[in-house]
């Protein structure tokens, strides 16, 4: 069966209390709130790109409600049914204290190989060793002349 990479972003706000609505950034001078972001990415096993994204849901939501999507207006929309998933579509929902916004999914190729950025830590997809490769390659290049 494919798999299918599922990248995200968790955002928790900074100078928000938990328990209540959002107060102001101590550490922001002019009291704006400023958000700490990290970026997850995940495997999900599937039989095509929508089935992915329901398998991920399924996953990540309690109920379907709190999940919606941004339309081109700009404006959250709420998906009618659990397999109306689009992966052209940006995609939010909590998780805990956690804004989550869906980021993109990939289809992934072949086997993975070891992630030259992170010296082997990690596995991308040969197509982006190999990019990361040439332009590491290009950099030497401009370092040596």
């Amino acid at each position: 069966m494919p798999n299918f990479r599922i990248y995200y972003v968790a955002r928790r706000p900074h100078g928000m209390r938990i328990d209540s609505e959002y107060t102001r950034s101590l550490e922001e001078p002019r009291g704006l709130l400023r958000h700490g972001e990290m970026n997850w990415e995940e495997d999900v096993e599937a039989k095509n790109l929508r089935e992915a994204l329901r398998a991920f849901f399924e996953e990540h939501l309690e109920r379907l409600s709190d999940l919606a999507y941004v339309d081109e207006d700009g404006r959250t929309q709420r998906p009618r049914r659990i397999d109306d998933f689009d992966p052209n579509r940006t995609y939010v929902w909590t998780e805990d204290d956690k804004l989550m916004e869906f980021q993109g999914i990939e289809a992934l190729e072949g086997g993975l190989v070891p992630c030259p950025l992170c010296g082997g830590s990690g596995e991308v997809t040969p197509d982006v060793a190999a990019e990361f490769e040439e332009i590491e390659a290009e950099g030497e290049e401009e370092y040596y002349r």
